[in-house]
């Protein structure tokens, strides 16, 4: 009796549906990281529920968090509350939600992916403990970026 290959008999049992096809192409590349990490963000964004993904919300939190690190002139920046803060697009306004959504992300990306956003959040949060002031009467419960001394919608 012929003996069958090992790889017909795995093929014929196979119980995947084979690859995944997307019905749009990939956005654009983020800035500042790889094609393969802006597909990875992009993949992990489009599979995963939670409150900061749609599409390009890692895109925008990154921006935005670059902008506010960026400001003319070096005196120390206060973070400020969102108006609405209950919608995501709005809510990325504060820089503490954007570096929110940004720690959200990295746990559900693939390690190169995860190394190199953090890579790129590294010079980023030395920079915004350069740039703001510690809030002696924040709880130790929060991140450490939502310890920082902010101003209200209104201001002071």
């Amino acid at each position: 009796m012929p003996r069958n290959r090992p790889g017909a008999l795995r093929g014929a049992h196979r119980t995947t549906p084979g690859p995944r096809i997307w019905e749009e192409p990939p956005p654009a590349r983020i800035p500042g990281l790889s094609d393969r990490t802006s597909l990875a963000i992009h993949r992990a964004e489009r599979l995963s529920p939670g409150r900061w993904f749609s599409r390009g919300a890692t895109e925008t939190a990154l921006r935005r968090y670059r902008t506010f690190l960026h400001p003319p002139g070096r005196r120390p920046r206060y973070p400020r509350e969102s108006y609405c803060a209950g919608c995501p697009g709005c809510a990325l306004d504060d820089v503490r939600q954007a570096r929110d959504a940004l720690a959200e992300i990295l746990p559900l990306l693939p390690p190169r992916a995860r190394a190199e956003l953090q890579r790129a959040v590294a010079p980023l949060d030395r920079r915004y403990l350069l740039l703001t002031l510690p809030d002696p009467l924040a709880t130790r419960t929060e991140p450490w970026w939502h310890r920082r001394l902010a101003k209200g919608v209104e201001g002071w």
